[in-house]
């Protein structure tokens, strides 16, 4: 039976393809094209796979080395603002020691330069630690002074290091003058961060605010003419003799990192009754 059907099954094959042998078009139509139709929708769907994941992958490629170009552009740019932050630091040291260098050369008097190792901000006191001492001839109540102003006196004096009491610490008093007059007064700290006192000011001496509060050079400590800091307000009282100015220190603390120590002998001094070096 089985042999039989194959048999009919090849003849009626045979027997179409005869026919459509006499009828190419139809042959075509009926055998050819389904195949090939089928084969190209296949394809279809493989090349349009292909182009779909090779667009993923492009756009991946892209992504990655945007992100690592991404990351060697972040590098660079810490790198350059780590050199811009050394640059500028250098360029403020630079100006702070040309300063304090017109100063050596504007005071013309034995010094020593000092770098700031230290500050002391204890309540109510505050105090600074340089690295100059006793083996290189600095003395206790020698004068310090910084590119802007005066910074405070020598308080305590070891043999490679000394201590320097501010000049805004309650216990800093010297002598302060108004150019363009001959009027003095004594300043005083009122604590860190707040305007020094001037007292014994003449009530009749004109002053304004911003003016200048200067050394007198007569204390012996520091030369004349050096800035101290400068008038923020004038406080008077009627009928009273002298007036109150509060005046604001010259000399930044944040900013200072090179100290300038006036040392004995000291050349601005011309009278016996000032401060001399004891022996």
């Amino acid at each position: 039976m089985t042999k039989k059907m194959g048999v009919i099954v090849f003849a009626s094959i045979g027997v179409v393809l005869l026919f459509l042998g006499f009828y190419p078009a139809m042959f075509q139509k009926i055998v050819i094209e389904p195949p090939l139709l089928i084969l190209r929708g296949v394809l279809g769907l493989f090349q349009d796979s292909y182009r779909a994941t090779s667009s993923f992958w492009d756009k991946y490629s892209h992504l990655m080395q945007a992100q690592k170009e991404n990351r060697i552009l972040r590098h660079e740019v810490l790198l350059l603002s780590t050199r811009l932050e050394k640059a500028e630091s250098l360029l403020v040291e630079n100006e702070r020691l040309r300063a304090l260098l017109e100063l050596k050369k504007r005071v013309g008097s034995k010094g020593l330069a000092c770098r700031l190792l230290a500050d002391n901000p204890t309540i109510g006191h505050r105090t600074l630690l340089v690295d100059c001492g006793r083996n290189q001839g600095v003395h206790r109540k020698d004068g310090v002074m910084g590119p802007q102003g005066v910074v405070g006196f020598v308080v305590k004096v070891f043999p490679d290091f000394s201590q320097v009491l501010w000049l805004e610490d309650p216990f800093f008093a010297m002598e302060g003058l108004l150019p363009g007059s001959v009027q003095k007064g004594v300043l005083h700290g009122m604590g860190v961060g707040r305007p020094m006192e001037m007292d014994y000011v003449p009530a009749m001496t004109p002053v304004q605010k911003g003016q200048a509060v200067v050394t007198s050079g007569e204390d012996g400590f520091f030369p004349p003419g050096e800035a101290i800091g400068f008038v923020k307000d004038i406080r008077t009282s009627p009928g009273l003799l002298f007036k109150n100015l509060d005046v604001v220190a010259a000399e930044n603390f944040s900013d200072l990192s090179v100290v300038y120590v006036m040392i004995p002998p000291r050349q601005w001094v011309r009278s016996s009754l000032k401060w001399k070096r004891s022996k």
